[in-house]
């Protein structure tokens, strides 16, 4: 009987300790469901966006390759999907709350997922909702991922721009690295608006975002400087 309840008692503890040293990070994938073609026209007059329904779930599939790569370089952390409400809720009080009100919202905000998720951090992967065009010379902005293109480079860009957001607290870490666009040859120039990309073209514009996806996140992912407190 002395050894029945030694060994019960020991597992209490045992399980309590693993508990305790359990630790535990969300994930958060916000990325559209739709491509874009911007074309960077000679003057601001030609530029066009055009936005076609993508046959790729991006969103699910950036989630997959984040929580396989953090799994594989984080084993004694565990990784769980959370809503992606919480960070809408993030950008809107961050755009509508002055500076000092919005540091103290973030703070609660972190400890409030923390406390009802039980969570030690959150990671936040996004698409950038805008850049600077850096191929054609221009100051234009460009959004969402898919194609890019103008008259003044003889390749189409196929681009993507992920961010990642890292919460040990209310202050987030941004990071962007690996590479945003890759140039394509084997689809046709579009630099109309009355024309459009064939389905085929789309096809292929899908597989080499997911190969810039796994890229990014890789990237990402093996920066010490982003995930050190995974460490």
């Amino acid at each position: 009987m002395r050894t029945v309840v030694f060994l019960l008692f020991f597992l209490i503890l045992h399980t309590s300790a693993q508990s305790q040293n359990s630790r535990y990070v969300g994930v958060m994938v916000l990325i559209e469901d739709s491509l874009t073609h911007h074309y960077v026209g000679s003057s601001e007059a030609n530029n066009f966006v055009q936005r076609y329904a993508a046959t790729t779930d991006f969103r699910a599939f950036a989630t997959d390759t984040a929580l396989v790569l953090l799994e594989q370089n984080f084993p004694k952390w565990d990784f769980c999907t959370m809503d992606n409400d919480f960070f809408r809720v993030y950008e809107e009080n961050r755009e509508n709350l002055r500076a000092t009100d919005f540091r103290d919202f973030r703070e609660s905000w972190f400890r409030q997922i923390a406390e009802e998720y039980e969570v030690n951090a959150i990671l936040v992967i996004r698409s950038s909702p805008s850049f600077t065009d850096g191929i054609h010379w221009t100051n234009t902005d460009i959004t969402g991922y898919g194609i890019y293109n103008g008259p003044r480079r003889a390749n189409n860009s196929v681009y993507i721009q992920l961010e990642f957001l890292f919460f040990a607290g209310g202050r987030p870490l941004t990071h962007i690295q690996g590479p945003i666009f890759r140039q394509e040859r084997n689809y046709p120039r579009i630099d109309k608006k009355e024309e459009l990309f064939e389905e085929s073209d789309l096809l292929l514009v899908e597989e080499l975002l997911q190969e810039l996806i796994i890229n990014q996140v890789e990237a990402a992912i093996g920066n010490a400087n982003l995930l050190r407190r995974l460490r």
